[in-house]
């Protein structure tokens, strides 16, 4: 299974082995929608539906029809549900989409095209209970005089699921809910991906081909599990799943999701069984989370580890538990990238003293894991080597002691705020800084700049003014995508120190009858005079930086 791309004419957004996506996409054809002229609301909504239906029918494989059809009204129908009754008392909201589907029905049942007919079969197999009366009554009477239907028009929203399965990732990361739906002319799947790290959120819905081809593909790849599961209990997992998803006010769906999540919907609503709801996930409660920690640092694992180890691991689980589904001993190269390039950086605030200690603590924690939950040894080497990948994240991060005291402590951010930019408006009202553009990056110097550039950017309106910030971000995205080698030069942690230096000196607020002295900024920003110097210099001997 492969992701393409687009609709209208981009290539198939299907993922079905044996497609062609090099293929001419058929073009939607050209016909008159109907011979008499019906200017009510309801015939200008259908032009715009049978408009997108045409379209994701020229996109997708004529094997294919059926199923783009159904997905299509679906999803049209969710739109106008969204848009045209979206609000009143429910007795109102009923009356109103009540007329509008009779009236859709009268406009489509008068007209004689296949086109329009095409769109009223699937809005009929499609609509719910406040149309679906109106438009198969309309449906039956066209169905009964209407020539050159093709045979695929008949098999829209016919499918029946036959089976379920549930595939698991053995690093927790995720897991793929598969429903088989039996055709004699195209079987196919409906797989539904469930995130763990993102709150275990509905991410992507998307076709697949029969379900023995997706249990070949899943065994063929390893490192999952896969097992058979009753209809009722699959939807059960995808309804509390899309719960989750339609919990963010912006979730990161993919655009399967959009245009099939109507159609999953739909189909899961028509099952014989009521779906089980999953089982309530266990919570750690505090206390045993600090046994899980004692119980690591009591180990062999825990021999040899920095002072900071109960510390940092405590925060480990707390990521683990709070802000994904799994666990704490869940062993995860995508985890590892969350911990050290996001959450950490934006929940602590320490000096390189402590952050030098993550990456030692938390590799030893993987091995525990690992040894736990008798992981298979080329997934815990995975993880470890996202360590490797994701430090220079850290060291970026770390500018200087946030609370003035002895070196190697560190301060939790305020727990309410959801992300580093709500701590930039509290710490410097700086409000938030630009989002770094990471294409073209690979992992480590996406890693780098998007840590990197917001701390230069706090540090230079912390440091000198807010009228400085930006131009700061500015030197350190160009330092990060111009200049990659040149970071090895410096600790990480130097970097946005030196641009702050930079400009400092070069907007003249350093010297004699200046608000700054070299001495007081170099304290300010915790380091050293010729420390600096020296990497300011390479700053300006290798970047072409605007006067």
């Amino acid at each position: 299974m492969t992701k393409s791309g687009g609709r209208d004419g981009r290539g198939s957004h299907l993922r079905l082995v044996g497609s062609s996506p090099g293929s001419t996409p058929r073009q939607p054809p050209v016909g008159v929608v109907g011979t008499d002229l019906d200017t009510t609301p309801s015939a200008a909504v259908l032009e715009t539906l049978q408009e997108t239906l045409l379209l994701d029918l020229a996109a997708a494989p004529p094997a294919l029809h059926p199923v783009i059809a159904e997905a299509s009204v679906a999803r049209s129908a969710a739109l106008l549900a969204d848009q045209l009754w979206p609000a009143g008392q429910p007795d109102e909201i009923g009356e109103v989409e009540r007329f509008f589907w009779a009236d859709a029905a009268r406009v489509l049942g008068e007209r004689r095209d296949l086109d329009s007919f095409v769109l009223l079969t699937s809005l009929a197999r499609t609509v719910g209970p406040a149309g679906r009366l109106p438009l198969q009554r309309a449906h039956l009477s066209r169905g009964r005089t209407q020539s050159g239907v093709p045979d695929w028009v008949s098999r829209i929203a016919g499918f029946r699921l036959t089976s379920a399965i549930v595939s698991e990732d053995v690093t927790g990361d995720g897991l793929s809910v598969v429903l088989d739906y039996d055709d004699d002319h195209h079987p196919h799947t409906v797989v539904v991906f469930v995130d763990n790290n993102l709150g275990a959120i509905a991410k992507d819905v998307f076709v697949g081909p029969p379900v023995d081809r997706v249990v070949e593909a899943y065994q063929r790849g390893g490192r999952v599990t896969v097992r058979t599961v009753r209809p009722a209990t699959a939807a059960g997992i995808i309804l509390q799943a899309l719960g989750e998803t339609h919990d963010h006010d912006d979730p990161p769906v993919t655009e399967d999701f959009e245009f099939f999540s109507g159609l999953l919907v739909n189909r899961l609503t028509q099952l014989p069984e009521r779906p089980v709801r999953p089982p309530v996930r266990p919570q750690l409660s505090g206390r045993q989370r600090d046994e899980l920690v004692q119980e690591f640092i009591e180990s062999r694992h825990g021999v040899g580890l920095p002072d900071d180890a109960a510390d940092i691991a405590r925060l480990w689980i707390d990521h683990a538990v709070d802000r994904t589904v799994g666990g704490p001993l869940r062993v995860s190269a995508v985890l590892v990238e969350l911990f050290l390039s996001y959450w950490l950086p934006r929940k602590v605030l320490a000096d390189s003293t402590y952050f030098a200690a993550v990456p030692v603590v938390v590799k030893a924690w993987l091995e525990f894991a690992g040894e736990r939950t008798e992981l298979d040894l080329d997934a815990i080497e995975e993880a470890l080597d996202a360590v490797d990948v994701w430090t220079p994240a850290l060291e970026a991060a770390a500018l200087s002691d946030p609370i003035g005291s002895k070196s190697g402590e560190r301060v939790f951010l305020d727990d309410t705020s959801a992300d580093l930019e709500d701590a930039y408006r509290t710490l410097a009202g700086l409000g938030a800084p630009p989002r770094p553009d990471l294409r073209g990056l690979d992992k480590s110097q996406a890693a780098t700049l998007s840590v990197l550039a917001p701390h230069a950017w706090l540090l230079a309106g912390e440091t000198l003014g807010t009228n400085y910030a930006a131009e700061a971000y500015e030197i350190a995205d160009r330092l990060v995508r111009d200049a990659p080698d040149l970071l090895a030069k410096a600790r990480l942690s130097t970097w946005p120190r030196a641009i702050v230096w930079l400009l400092a000196h070069r907007h003249r607020l350093v010297g004699p009858g200046e608000p700054l002295t070299p001495h007081g900024l170099a304290s300010e920003l915790s380091s050293s005079p010729p420390t600096l110097r020296k990497t300011a210099r390479l700053l300006t001997s290798t970047l072409i930086l605007p006067r």
